[in-house]
């Protein structure tokens, strides 16, 4: 399993148990940096502290060592590049205040919003 992978999972279990980096991090008793390194898949994260963070976003541990759903092989590479995207995005995210990570999907859904009412006949079918 890639870290890049833990780290994602590490993302979206710390954001659905309602935690910022820095308050994860002081739970811990890590730095935010080495937070940040573990959910950018910069560094590696060994089972025991994995299994401190799991404890503490109320996560069993097999929750962050199952394997993403592998894509199929047509879309794979496309996919990729698109995925390291996303967690790109995530992890610079997860970096700003919770209002601010609020404010942008707030505007993402009024994109869609806005999208859907605009620009729906304008995507030719595929």
């Amino acid at each position: 399993m890639k870290y890049r992978e833990i780290g994602y999972r590490i993302i979206i279990a710390r954001e659905e148990a309602g935690l910022n980096q820095k308050e994860l991090a002081e739970r811990l008793k890590i730095s935010q940096a080495t937070l940040s390194n573990y959910e950018k898949g910069k560094r590696r994260v060994y089972l025991p502290q994995l299994q401190n963070i799991a404890d503490a976003v109320g996560r069993p541990i097999d929750y962050f060592l199952q394997p993403i759903d592998p894509v199929t092989s047509e879309s794979a590479s496309s996919s990729h590049n698109e995925v390291a995207e996303l967690l790109q995005i995530m992890s610079e995210l997860s970096d700003l205040p919770r209002e601010d990570r609020k404010s942008v999907v707030d505007y993402i859904r009024w994109l869609k919003s806005k999208g859907k009412e605009n620009y729906r006949d304008r995507i030719p079918d595929e």
